[in-house]
């Protein structure tokens, strides 16, 4: 995803204007946590979100990093990534990807692939309509595994 401050600022104008469309308020708030989110390559999660953006908005609490985001989501500007367990990590990068989550250390990387990309979901499954497909793949991440390579 392209995190270059012009994109951010074209980015978070969308955020107005759909807030605008279905009626809801841009809020100081609204706007600050999908900036964090958008300069964010870590998928955080609502406390790191909390972390980040609480440093400005002292007054902030962790609920409203909860129903902001779910706000987002309804909004189609973020998408909540599968993780394992209870946790919740977000993801503002709109591009076509998928993740890549380390289930020792807990880190989400974007990660592009044709082949994926290329998956198309079924027309139907028993009791389901699905409309696309993402692929989260669990396992070690080198740092983990103790290669060095760091990724990629």
């Amino acid at each position: 995803m392209n995190r270059s401050p012009k994109n951010i600022q074209a980015r978070v104008e969308h955020l107005a204007e759909r807030c605008r469309e279905t009626g809801m308020n841009v809020t100081p708030q609204r706007v600050a946590v999908y900036r964090a989110l958008l300069e964010s390559e870590d998928h955080p999660t609502p406390e790191m979100l909390y972390q980040t953006v609480s440093r400005e908005m002292p007054s902030l609490s962790v609920a409203t990093i909860y129903k902001t985001l779910d706000a987002l989501v309804s909004l189609g500007l973020v998408r909540t990534v599968p993780v394992d367990g209870d946790r919740r990590r977000y993801d503002a990068n709109d591009e076509t990807h998928h993740h890549l989550v380390c289930s020792s250390c807990g880190k989400v990387r974007d990660y592009t692939s044709v082949e994926f990309d290329a998956l198309v979901p079924p027309r139907r499954v028993a009791g389901f309509a699905p409309k696309s497909v993402s692929v989260t793949l669990t396992g070690t991440c080198d740092d983990c595994n103790g290669s060095g390579k760091g990724g990629d």
